[in-house]
This record gives structure tokens, sequence and C-alpha cells, in this order.
């Protein structure tokens, strides 16, 4: 099999306007796993909830077993939902809580990504950034319905999402597959950073800078332009 080197770093930030930071993620290449979760939920659910999936899929991978690559990745993900429901029925201060979930698990010449919420994962590739996972969200399914349009899209909340590991017994997880390329570049990414800026300014940011420097200018940029949320961001090339 061919061997890659995948070069990463990932960076979490509270933010200028939040008391506590209730994202985690998880940088992990000798799995061949990133992992990017916005929690919610009360004072401290939402910390326990994306803690709860980072660690759960962290633990699926780290365990020796045959299989496809994307089906352990949807299982994971199933299985953190359990985990994050089970813990918040049997801790009433927990009633309620959920996160976001965008996972990557690489296997050359393929990747796969786990969704649920409104985190995102991106492709910096020949100069063009696309955007690979669509969020569950308010806005963003109004949006797909064609019931508004982006130009006109007061009044909708954008950070209500429609969908989050661990709120309800049974999630409905994404999950999508595509051929990755030595010099490719990937954006996981909490919506405190696409809530703060745009997909221009992060382009240019992926283009000019190295992985490191790149997520830091991404934080930085996030808070100089408002910092409204937690800002988690992890950076990687396929080399």
């Amino acid at each position: 099999m061919e061997t890659i080197k995948i070069n990463v770093v990932g960076k979490s930030d509270i933010g200028r306007k939040r008391s506590n930071n209730q994202d985690s993620f998880l940088v992990a290449p000798h799995l061949s796993l990133f992992v990017v979760a916005d929690g919610m939920g009360g004072h401290s659910g939402g910390e326990v909830a994306s803690a709860m999936a980072v660690k759960t899929l962290e633990r699926a991978f780290s365990e020796k077993s045959e299989g496809a690559l994307d089906k352990k990745l949807l299982d994971a993900a199933q299985m953190a939902n359990q985990v994050i429901f089970d813990q918040s029925q049997k801790d009433a201060s927990l009633r309620g809580m959920g996160t976001t979930l965008t996972a990557t698990a690489v296997e050359w010449p393929w990747m796969y990504i786990t969704q649920v919420g409104d985190s995102r994962c991106y492709l910096y590739r020949g100069g063009e950034l696309f955007q690979l996972t669509e969020d569950h969200s308010q806005y963003y399914e109004l949006l797909r319905a064609g019931m508004i349009q982006e130009i006109e899209s007061y009044g909708v909340q954008k950070n209500v999402i429609t969908r989050s590991v661990g709120y309800e017994r049974n999630v409905n997880v994404d999950l999508y597959a595509r051929k990755v390329e030595r010099g490719d570049r990937y954006l996981l990414c909490s919506d405190g950073l696409t809530g703060m800026v745009s997909n221009e300014q992060i382009s240019q940011i992926l283009q000019n800078f190295d992985v490191n420097q790149a997520v830091q200018n991404l934080v930085d940029l996030a808070n100089l332009q408002g910092g409204e949320d937690n800002i988690s961001v992890i950076v990687f090339d396929i080399e």
C-alpha cells in the first residue's frame, strides 16, 4: 500500500464573547483521524458532549478491528450519539446536551467524512476552496428548499442546528467519500470560524501560509472580526 505523510495542526480558542469553550477537537495523525465537535446545552453540557464525542471516536479508532474504514467512522459517530444521550439521561444537569461532529479518516487514496450539525470540512485544491460538507441548520435547510435567498436571509438564525449528536436517541449521520491527492489541503472547523471569516478570506490564508501559520491566522482573524463564538480549526496537508 502506498504511504502518505499528513502534516497537521489544530487549535481551539474561546473567542471574545463566551465564558467557556464548548468546542473539542482531535488531531491523531497516527490514526489518520481528525475531529471537530461544537457542543451545546446548558452551562457545561456542551463542553461535556463535545469532549465525549471526540473521546469516543478516538477510542473506537484505537481498537484493532477489521472492516472498512467508512463503516468504522460511521459506527463510531453512532456510538458517540448513544454514549452522549445515555449520559444526558443519567444526569439531569446534562439533559438536552448535544454536539456537532465533523470527522475525517484517511486511507490512501480515500478520505471519509462524517457530518452532523454545522461544523464543516473544506478542501483547498488548485487555488480553489470547496465546502465538502452540508450544514444541518435552519438557515441551510431553508436555503436548499429555495424558501430564502442568501441575500435576504434576515430573520433566520444561522446558528440554529437541525441535527446534533447526542440530543436524541437516534441521529442520521451523513457520510462522504472522496479521493485525495498529494498537495491537497483540508480544513475542519466549527462555526466560530465560518460565522466570522468569509470563504474568500479562508481561501487567501490557506493559499499563502504553512499549516501552523494558517491555523493561527484563521483563529486570529475570527477574533479580530468579532470572536462571537468558540473557534476550532484543524488544517492538514496530504504529502
